[in-house]
């Protein structure tokens, strides 16, 4: 397939989307490598820019589904990917229904039971709240590679007892396998940024290591407990709102003594208290507290 011999003006960079758009063609394929996206595989890509990436991924996937929010860059995508098997959705992918855009588009192209993928260089901007949505669909992908900020890929990645470490670390890496897997440069991009960025590998975890019910309030126990990182848990974890003697007791059945401060508990660790304190709330169930 060939670009169009007419294609729209196309839009110059806008600062408020916060697009920078990669160029590098080794570094495209690298990203899609990464992925290991395959001639089988559907996949998700936010943000396509220019297209660059885009233009890898057709040549490897079966089809892309990409969102973007930029409307004249929607249409000159449109134009330049009119004859391939390529789905655009235009807006906030944010406010965007995942499960239902990927089902239409496998229905469309005959592939329901394919693997479906992320692959994307996200907005750096909306690198939280994007990944936060991508983590509550895990169950939809097979595998997730992102461009962020390299600074947002050292806290995903953190380990207990790092600077970095802290609740989106606990949180993430509760959901999925996290891998840092290499830097890109700011002059990789136009226009370039003022950070390095970073690619990293989020493997949604096939046993989920926090139960379903359990982990809204997992996420508040976690919350709660880095919003004075410095803090020993037996002092900040009463704004869960239990009596002393149920948080002391919690945390002796978990196995942690008080005086601990929340940067040096594991993942699994966390778990462990959230059951036993989610066990001691007054209806002895976790919905009542949120997210």
């Amino acid at each position: 397939m060939t670009v169009p011999d007419v294609l729209p003006s196309l839009p110059p960079p806008r600062k408020r989307f916060g697009q920078h758009f990669l160029r590098d063609r080794h570094l495209l394929a690298r990203i899609v490598a990464a992925a290991e996206v395959g001639p089988d595989d559907l996949v998700v890509e936010i943000g396509p820019g220019r297209g660059a990436l885009t233009e890898v991924l057709l040549e490897r996937a079966a089809g892309v589904i990409a969102f973007e929010l930029d409307r004249d860059l929607a249409a000159w995508l449109s134009v330049r990917f009119a004859d391939r098997r390529w789905r655009l959705h235009v807006g906030d992918v944010l406010e965007a229904d995942l499960a239902a855009c990927v089902t239409e588009a496998g229905a469309a192209w005959g592939l329901t039971s394919a693997p479906v993928k992320v692959v994307a260089n996200v907005p750096y901007n909306l690198s939280t709240p994007i990944v936060e949505k991508l983590l509550a669909a895990r169950h939809l992908w097979t595998d997730i590679v992102l461009m962020l900020q390299r600074e947002v890929v050292w806290r995903l990645a953190a380990a207990p007892g790092t600077k970095d470490y802290g609740y989106f670390s606990v949180v993430v890496q509760a959901a999925c396998e996290v891998t840092r897997l290499f830097d890109v440069p700011p002059g990789a991009f136009h226009p370039p940024p003022k950070v390095m960025s970073s690619v990293v590998r989020l493997t949604p975890r096939p046993v989920a290591i926090v139960p379903p019910e359990l982990m809204p309030y997992f996420c508040r126990v976690v919350s709660v407990a880095f919003e004075q990182r410095r803090k020993m848990l037996g002092g900040s974890l009463m704004r869960l709102g239990l009596s002393r003697t149920d948080l002391l007791e919690g945390l002796a059945r978990a196995g942690i003594a008080p005086e601990r401060r929340p940067e040096t508990l594991s993942v699994e660790t966390f778990v462990r208290i959230a059951q036993e304190l989610a066990a001691r709330l007054p209806s002895a169930g976790t919905s009542q507290e949120g997210a």
